[in-house]
Formats: structure tokens, C-alpha cells, sequence
């Protein structure tokens, strides 16, 4: 059974500016993108998400997921997840490209 998916306001807004880079590609490129975070949200993370490594920046508690987007943009999905209430809370969309040292756990 999958776990409960919730995206903190924060990392929405991030998967909301990432939306609004996309408007920057062909609109097939971009749908495809979308979709493809859609499925690994509700399907690889939410059915198994221990099955990534702790985030390298920060260690347990926070987990992550690289999100690749063509050849050279990346993000990371940075997410926790309790399992005794089976939810994961999903906490950035953070481009991968930023300094790592200016990273920060809001």
C-alpha cells in the first residue's frame, strides 16, 4: 500500500517555478516533464520511499530523489517519511545546480 503523499507549500512553490522554466521548451518537452514528476511523486516515492538514500547534503532524516530533466538540469526531490503513519512529506524541489553549502532546511 502507498504511502500518503504531501507536498509542503514550500516545495510547491519550487515545483510551481519549475512549471514556469519549463514555458521555456517546446510544449511537448514540458508536458513530458510534468508527467514524469507526476508518476515518480505518486508511484516511485509515494509506493516505496525508503528506497532512496539519505539526502547527501543533510544525512537522515531527509531522503531524496534526483530528478533528471534532459541532459543537464537535475533537481533533487527532498522528502522524509514516517512510516508508522505511512506519509511522506516532500519538502523541496531544489535545483541541483545551486551551491550546496547556501542549501537550508526550511
Amino acid at each position: 500500500m502507498a504511502y500518503r503523499l504531501r507536498i509542503t507549500p514550500f516545495a510547491q512553490k519550487q515545483i510551481d517555478d519549475f512549471v514556469t522554466y519549463l514555458r521555456d521548451y517546446s510544449e511537448p518537452f514540458a508536458r513530458e516533464q510534468i508527467v514524469r514528476l507526476k508518476r515518480i511523486l505518486a508511484v516511485d516515492i509515494a509506493a516505496a520511499p525508503n528506497t532512496w538514500s539519505h539526502f547527501a547534503f543533510t544525512g537522515a532524516p531527509y531522503r531524496a530523489y534526483l530528478f533528471r530533466v534532459g541532459r543537464r538540469t537535475q533537481y533533487w526531490v527532498v522528502y522524509t517519511v514516517d512510516d508508522d503513519a505511512r506519509t511522506v512529506d516532500v519538502l523541496h524541489f531544489w535545483n541541483a545546480m545551486r551551491d550546496p553549502e547556501r542549501f537550508e532546511m526550511t
